[in-house]
């Protein structure tokens, strides 16, 4: 049989790139993928705001416990307590859920990651939740004493101080929440390891300005004069960066 003959322009045109359209049902698939993500994470976020909201008094008295033996918290202004009751409502009911939302996130992306980033951002998925809850009951029990037993004692002498609930829980939230972010620094750090941005390497090369920032975010976390407080959080955290450095290592990155 007599080969096909091709012109210039034939060739051109065969080598030009094809514009791929979009597919229609991908689109309309990949939309009901993220209504049914959005859907379970916001149901499960809503049950569980609701179960904190009707357990919201053991958990207030939980955490007034923070404060020094003796205080008393006073209601300021009308619905000062309900509103106090929906903000930790809202907040214990978010890192309740947070492994859920997390999960769901996931599944949602799992079908665009590769197989290696698939193996790096999986086991993230539920580590991350567990370094935020560390965190935050590390932070409750060794750095919220010291904090409030120095902003409650500050020149007592001179000041009769009233104690808002709603403000106090505020700010313990506050505390709670920048302690759990920041026990996140080294799961941050694993990542960037390994997708090639650091090396264990240059990681241990930077130990001193480590060890600097370390302490100078415990200072910023813990305000107070006492620097045995402010150790013990950066000890925490270097401890932590420092596992994730021997992690990078051992996995050759």
């Amino acid at each position: 049989m007599p080969e096909p003959k091709y012109n210039r322009e034939d060739y051109k045109k065969a080598r030009e790139p094809r514009e791929e359209k979009p597919d229609a049902q991908d689109l309309v698939f990949h939309l009901d993928e993220l209504r049914k993500r959005i859907f379970i994470g916001v149901l499960t976020l809503v049950l569980t705001v609701c179960v904190c909201f009707y357990l919201s008094e053991p958990i207030i008295i939980f955490l007034e416990a923070a404060a020094p033996q003796g205080s008393s918290f006073y209601q300021i202004k009308p619905g000062e307590l309900f509103m106090a009751s929906l903000k930790v409502s809202v907040y214990f009911g978010l890192i309740v859920s947070l492994p859920v939302l997390l999960w769901q996130i996931y599944l949602f992306a799992k079908p665009g990651l590769k197989d290696n980033e698939n193996s790096i951002i999986k086991p993230l998925v539920f580590i991350s939740p567990l370094l935020f809850w560390f965190g935050q009951v590390f932070a409750y029990f060794f750095i919220l004493p010291a904090l409030v037993e120095f902003l409650f004692g500050f020149r007592k002498n001179i000041v009769e101080t009233r104690y808002s609930l709603e403000h106090f829980l505020n700010l313990e939230i506050s505390i709670l929440s920048v302690c759990g972010i920041s026990f996140l620094l080294p799961m941050l750090i694993f990542i960037l390891g390994q997708f090639g941005l650091v090396s264990s390497k240059q990681l241990f090369k930077a130990w001193r300005y480590v060890v600097l920032g370390a302490f100078v975010v415990s200072a910023v976390i813990t305000p107070t004069p006492d620097p045995f407080t402010m150790s013990i959080l950066a000890f925490a955290l270097l401890s932590l960066y420092f596992l994730t450095v021997i992690i990078l290592k051992v996995s050759k990155k």
